[in-house]
């Protein structure tokens, strides 16, 4: 997608209410797979979405879907105020999302967003507005390691809906991803991710290796999954992670 018609689809559907828009993930961090990865962008507004501006976004991606249809379904965006991220924890305020089987809505700023606000302000690329750095708030670090913390406590629950293969995969090179950065504090590509924990978790060498062939080799959505596994891993992981966040507090006492 040429970053170039993002910008204008953007500048000229929110025009004033549009603050700045950034891309992260996988074609910031690298890794992208021109087959398989979204594109990843955070907009933050001058006030928090609602429905009215919903149908004005909803149009946007539709247009976007018409001319792009290669990407139809593959960009992935959530709509922020700037006082929502000011306001932390936000729960008074509303943000949109839309992404891959997940279509445009509200939700609560919550805490769980901070990881994505974190990367976006240290790594984000502008395509308008400010520089990330100077116009998000800066987080810090606890308060993120606490947002990366929750995640990982209810990936258990959350992999119970996962029943595709691209969804199993997708699963456990998150977690891989989210193991990294509790560890070494970097936020890693799902490729790089995946290969330090392998190193880190041989036993878990197939299913990660799978996930990996999976997600960055065109996997077919015909490859029955893994769900077992999958479920095994990410519950034996998480609670790893955590019991060792516990120990650490314990330590430091």
């Amino acid at each position: 997608m040429v970053l170039d018609d993002l910008r204008e689809t953007w500048r000229r559907s929110l025009a004033d209410r549009l603050l700045g828009l950034y891309l992260h993930g996988s074609l910031v961090a690298g890794d992208f797979a021109a087959n398989r990865s979204d594109v990843d962008l955070l907009a933050v507004l001058t006030a928090d979405p609602d429905e009215e501006i919903l149908d004005v976004l909803a149009e946007l991606h539709s247009d976007l879907d018409r001319r792009h249809p290669q990407w139809a379904g593959r960009v992935e965006v959530e709509y922020v105020s700037l006082d929502a991220m000011r306001a932390i924890p936000g729960r008074d305020h509303s943000i949109a999302r839309v992404s891959p089987g997940e279509s445009l809505h509200l939700l609560p700023a919550t805490t769980h967003r901070l990881v994505t606000w974190a990367a976006v302000h240290h790594h984000g690329r502008t395509l308008l507005g400010p520089p990330a750095e100077t116009l998000l708030p800066g987080l810090e670090p606890d308060l993120v390691r606490s947002a990366l913390l929750d995640h990982v406590r209810d990936w258990p629950t959350w992999v119970t809906r996962m029943t595709t293969p691209g969804a199993q995969s997708y699963a456990v090179l998150t977690l891989c991803r989210a193991f990294q950065r509790l560890r070494n504090g970097r936020q890693l590509s799902k490729r790089q991710a995946a290969e330090q924990t392998i190193t880190a978790c041989p036993r878990w060498v197939g299913l990660i290796t799978w996930a990996r062939d999976w997600w960055y080799d065109s996997g077919l959505d015909t490859d029955p999954g893994r769900a077992d596994d999958v479920r095994a891993f990410v519950n034996e992981i998480s609670a790893a992670v955590l019991a060792l966040e516990r120990d650490a507090h314990t330590d430091g006492r």
